[in-house]
C-alpha cells in the first residue's frame, strides 16, 4: 500500500509495543515515513532514526515502553542514531516529561498526532536544536484509505473501525489517552476492505476501543450489524473477526446477523472483566451480573459453534474472596475457550486508583494464578475430548522452523493471543483453509495432520 524508498535513502526502524490497535497505528506512520523516501531496516542500531510507538494501558506497559525508550537513547548517546521519536500512548499520557526524562529524544508526538511523524523526523533529522513535544488531540489512525504498510503476514490484517471510547470504566485511562469514540463510514471501511483483499488479505479482524458501539456517533447511528453485512460481501475474504465488543451493546439484530453471515467467523471476544455484581458496579460496566449471565447464554445459543474470548481483572479493590470465588465458578458454568487475566493495577488517573479497600498484591497476583490454572485445567479437557475430529484450519506459516510442521488455526482463534493447531504437513500455502484431523492437544493447542482429499462440505468457519 505504499512505494518503495530509493537505495541510500535515511534509514529508519520502527519499534511497536502494545495492542493490534496501535500496530494499525504504526502501520499508518510507517507508511507515510515510506513515502516521503526512508527506507526500513529491522535493527535500530542500523537506523538513521528510530520511532518508538508505545503504549500505557497499565503502569507494567508504561515500564516497558520507558525501558525500550531507553535502549534506543543508548544508541544515540553512542552515535549510532542520529534522530529518536517517541510517539502512542506514553507520549500522550506523558508529554514533555518525557523530553525531560530522556534527553536523547527528539520529538514526543501522541495518539492523536500520527500523521505528523515524517514531519517531526525530518525536523529532527536537519539539525534543529528546538524539541518537539505535542500531545493536544488525542486519538488515532482512522483516516481514510491514508498510507499503510502492512506489518503482519500477506494474508491476515487488521481493519480499525473506530478509534476511542464513550465508556468510563473506572479503571480504565483509554478515554484519556485515546478521546471518545470517532467511527470511519461504512464507505471508508469497505474500500479498505475491498483494497486488502485485492493485496491478498483472506483474514480481516475488526479492531476499535469498542467494536460493538461503532457507529453510534455517526449521522443516522449504523448499527455494527449494517457494517457486518456489508463487510460480509467483499470478495476474496475468507474470514471476518471481530474484536474487542462490549459486552452492553449487543443486539439480537448483531447475534443474528453474526449467524447468518458468510464470512463472518463464529468467534467472540468480549471483555466482561468480572461476574459479581458488586465488583461490576465499582468497575462502572454497566451491566449487571444477570445481564451478562443471560447475553453469554444468549450468544451461545444464537451462533452456532462460537467461541468465546473474555478478559477478567482480579483483586479490584472491594474484590472479596467470595467475589473471585463466584468468578471462579462462572469460568466452570460459562466456559470460555480463551480468557485473559490482569492483576488489578492502579492507575493515577482513573477513579479506581483512590477505591479502598485495596487488595493486597501478593492476593491479586495468586488469584490470577489460581483463575489461570482453572482455565488450563478445562482447557485441556475441552481440547482433549476434540482427538480425533476433522475440522478445517488457516495456513499461516512455518511452525517453529522445523520442517513439515505448520501453525493454523481454526476459525475459534484470533491470529497471535489465542492458541493455535500445529499441522503436520508438506507444501502448505499461508493463507490457504485445509480439513485436518486432530490427533493431539495440549493445555491450550491442538495437533493435526493434513487430511485428504479435502471434502468440499467441510464447513471453513467451523
Amino acid at each position: 500500500m505504499t512505494r518503495r524508498s530509493p537505495p541510500g535513502a535515511p534509514t529508519l526502524a520502527f519499534v511497536t509495543l502494545g495492542c493490534p490497535k496501535n500496530q494499525v497505528d504504526s502501520e499508518h506512520m510507517l507508511g507515510a515515513l515510506v513515502r516521503e523516501g526512508f527506507r526500513t531496516v529491522a535493527d535500530p542500531g542500523d537506523a538513521d532514526v528510530a520511532v518508538v510507538n508505545t503504549c500505557a494501558f497499565l503502569q507494567s506497559a508504561v515500564r516497558e515502553s520507558r525501558g525500550a525508550i531507553e535502549g534506543l537513547a543508548e544508541l544515540k548517546r553512542s552515535g549510532r542514531l542520529r534522530a529518536l521519536v517517541v510517539t502512542g500512548c506514553l507520549a500522550q499520557r506523558e508529554g514533555a516529561a518525557l523530553l525531560e526524562r530522556f534527553p536523547e529524544v527528539d520529538a514526543v508526538l501522541g495518539t492523536g498526532q500520527w500523521k505528523d511523524v515524517a514531519g517531526a523526523v525530518n525536523h529532527a533529522l536537519s539539525g534543529a536544536h528546538d524539541r518537539i513535544a505535542r500531545t493536544e488531540n488525542p486519538g488515532g489512525a482512522i483516516a481514510d484509505l491514508a498510507p499503510r504498510a502492512l506489518s503482519t503476514p500477506r494474508h491476515i490484517a487488521y481493519l480499525k473501525i473506530s478509534e476511542g471510547c464513550d465508556h468510563r470504566c473506572t479503571f480504565c485511562i483509554i478515554p484519556h489517552l485515546r478521546g471518545d469514540q470517532r467511527s470511519r463510514t461504512i464507505e471508508s471501511l469497505v474500500a479498505e476492505a475491498e483494497q486488502l483483499a485485492g493485496l491478498g488479505v483472506r483474514e480481516l479482524n475488526l479492531i476499535g476501543q469498542d467494536t460493538t458501539g461503532w457507529g453510534t456517533d455517526l449521522p443516522g447511528t449504523p448499527q455494527l450489524a449494517d457494517l457486518l453485512q456489508a463487510l460480509d460481501q467483499v470478495e476474496g475474504l475468507a474470514w471476518i473477526r471481530v474484536q474487542y465488543t462490549y459486552p452492553r451493546l449487543w443486539s439480537e439484530r448483531l447475534i443474528e446477523t453474526w449467524a447468518n453471515a458468510e464470512r463472518i467467523v463464529p468467534y467472540v471476544d468480549m471483555p466482561l472483566q468480572h461476574i459479581a455484581q458488586d465488583v461490576l458496579r465499582t468497575m462502572g460496566r454497566a451491566m449487571t451480573e444477570r445481564d451478562t449471565r443471560a447475553l453469554v447464554r444468549r450468544i451461545r445459543a444464537g451462533i452456532p459453534r462460537v467461541a468465546l474470548r473474555t478478559n477478567f481483572i482480579v483483586g479490584f479493590p472491594g474484590e472479596t474472596e467470595e467475589h473471585f470465588e463466584t468468578l471462579l465458578r462462572f469460568i466452570e458454568e460459562e466456559p470460555f475457550d480463551h480468557v485473559v487475566v490482569f492483576a488489578y493495577e492502579r492507575e493515577p488517573e482513573t477513579p479506581s486508583h483512590a477505591m479502598t479497600p485495596r487488595v493486597p498484591i501478593n492476593t491479586r497476583r495468586s488469584r490470577r494464578a489460581r483463575l489461570l490454572g482453572r482455565q488450563q485445567q478445562l482447557s485441556r479437557e475441552r481440547l482433549g475430548a476434540r482427538i480425533g475430529e476433522r475440522i478445517a484450519v488457516m495456513v499461516d506459516g512455518p511452525a517453529g522452523g522445523r520442517e513439515g510442521l505448520w501453525a493454523a488455526r481454526t476459525a475459534g482463534s484470533a491470529w497471535e493471543v489465542d492458541g493455535g493447531v500445529v499441522v503436520e504437513g508438506e507444501d502448505l500455502v499461508p493463507g490457504r483453509i485445509l480439513p485436518v484431523r486432530i490427533t493431539g492437544a495440549a493445555a491450550y493447542d491442538l495437533f493435526a495432520r493434513v487430511d485428504r482429499p479435502a471434502d468440499p462440505a467441510l464447513n471453513i468457519l467451523s
